[in-house]
């Protein structure tokens, strides 16, 4: 079995390697496509997003299709201002409008509405004593008790969902002394963490639908490898 990954930015290119040796411990990673055996997976970046898309899709479906070793392909995006459901139909239209074909089973993971959405699900890190700068977050939604997913921003936050996520998590962890950012995640890739938010969406199924579909995914694979 062997993966693909093709993913939006450089905070996933961080996390999902982490995250994939709890999940997926006996999957290895290679630092080229071409050097894939068996339980190995390849990781890159697209650089963002519409550079996913125009830029790095074509050449990853290229790869894949050479080495003919691949049993899926993941890509891994945001959903950021769309629904999940209409990102993955720009994915598909852009496939069938440049008539790509892939050698392997395509596997879209959305972050609903990025990753740092997810990350806010971690129950034992939001605080209970809020200061003034988190205030206006916390008062805004209050992503203890409900889904982080269905979290949009506040209607004066002139940027996008995913940047508004983004700001949230950084001041909420920082409540904790934890320090977040895009090119240093640091606690976030760490076994507790992820364990606590599988306890949330144990304990709240309805909670973090997309990263469900991410864990269900690796679980599916760890049964059959």
């Amino acid at each position: 079995m062997n993966l693909y990954f093709l993913v939006e930015g450089k905070t996933e290119k961080k996390v999902y390697p982490q995250w994939l040796s709890y999940l997926l411990p006996g999957f290895s990673r290679v630092d080229a496509y071409d050097q894939v055996s068996k339980n190995s997976y390849f990781i890159i970046s697209g650089g963002g997003f519409p550079s996913l898309l125009d830029t790095q899709l074509k050449p990853s479906i290229e790869e894949v299709n050479e080495s003919q070793k691949y049993n899926f392909l993941v890509l891994c995006l945001d959903s950021d201002d769309e629904s999940p459901d209409a990102k993955k139909t720009m994915v598909h239209n852009f496939i069938k409008k440049n008539m790509l074909k892939i050698s392997c089973e395509l596997k879209i993971i959305v972050q609903n509405k990025c990753m740092e959405t997810w990350f806010m699900g971690n129950q034992t890190v939001y605080p209970r004593n809020i200061s003034e700068n988190f205030k206006p977050f916390a008062e805004f939604y209050n992503v203890l008790n409900n889904d982080p997913e269905l979290m949009s921003k506040q209607a004066d936050f002139e940027e996008s969902c995913s940047i508004y996520h983004y700001e949230y998590l950084k001041y909420m962890l920082l409540e904790k002394n934890i320090k977040y950012s895009k090119t240093r995640p640091n606690d976030v890739t760490r076994e507790y963490y992820l364990q606590e938010l599988q306890k949330r969406i144990l304990e709240k199924p309805e909670h973090l639908s997309t990263l469900r579909v991410f864990l269900e995914f690796c679980n599916n694979l760890h049964k059959i490898t």
